[in-house]
């Protein structure tokens, strides 16, 4: 499921510091282009961190519908994307009562094919190294801990700078840093041992 806004008003070009003062201003379609702008990634990092895709739904459209609600009393965030995930993360994970243990990337087999192929033993030669980079990428980040998925997510998927992971998962810059530092380390090394 993939939303995108359709409108292509002056307001879907701003900044998100700017919509979130029109936000804040009563302005109904700041929250519309916000919603627009953070749903797709919310919902997958959601699928990330529970297995209920209806629960992920819900979670959003009420972090969006308490925003509006709210918004006379919003304060001023410096990083919107990061606070949004956060608000989020903490919502999904008390609605579902469970800890992050459900954290799965996405299937790298799954990968759309190239347009062309130039012969046959070129389709089954590139079939067999895409089947084994998949199978060796899927056991190294199974050696993960979620902690360590999760971070690298939020970096290379989210596209998050650490301050905004920093926010997002409620720990300070360095242990951010140090966390991304050890867990691509850990992907290294297990990738030169395959």
């Amino acid at each position: 499921m993939k939303f995108t806004a359709t409108e292509n008003s002056e307001i879907s070009n701003m900044g998100d510091s700017e919509l979130w003062n029109e936000l804040k201003k009563s302005n109904p379609d700041a929250l519309h282009v916000l919603f627009y702008r953070y749903y797709n990634d919310l919902y997958f990092y959601g699928t990330k961190l529970v297995n209920d895709n209806n629960l992920i739904i819900d979670t959003i459209q009420d972090l969006f519908s308490n925003l509006w609600e709210n918004k006379k009393r919003l304060s001023d965030v410096q990083h919107i994307k990061a606070y949004i995930f956060q608000i989020f993360r903490n919502n999904l994970l008390k609605a579902s009562q469970k800890n992050i243990g459900f954290f799965s990337f996405m299937d790298i087999s799954k990968m759309p094919e190239k347009e062309f192929v130039l012969s046959q033993e070129d389709a089954i030669i590139e079939q067999e190294t895409r089947s084994q980079i998949s199978k060796t990428i899927t056991a190294v980040l199974e050696e993960l801990t979620d902690k360590q998925k999760e971070i690298l997510y939020l970096k290379f998927y989210c596209n998050l700078s650490n301050t905004e992971i920093c926010q997002t998962l409620s720990i300070n810059k360095q242990s951010v840093s140090n966390l991304l530092n050890r867990s691509i380390n850990a992907l290294r090394k297990k990738m030169k041992n395959h």
